[in-house]
């Protein structure tokens, strides 16, 4: 599949698409990461947030939202 991935340091996305749920690392509000699936529109079709750091969706879970958006 060829899918483009968007870091955002400054958390721009994050704000856009009202995934704020800050926590304080550091004296500084941080965002839990999380994963978007966003159309070629730019709405926001799924979303992940993760629960700490270290918390991803697994590659097989992402892969079956797609296949889900693409039966769409």
């Amino acid at each position: 599949m060829d899918i483009p991935l968007l870091a955002d340091p400054g958390s721009s996305v994050h704000e856009a698409y009202g995934v704020t749920q800050p926590y304080r690392f550091h004296n500084r509000d941080m965002y839990y990461p999380a994963t978007m699936l966003i159309d070629k529109e730019g709405k926001l079709r799924w979303l992940y947030i993760s629960q700490k750091n270290s918390d991803r969706p697994s590659p097989e879970l992402i892969i079956e939202q797609l296949e889900k958006l693409k039966a769409e």
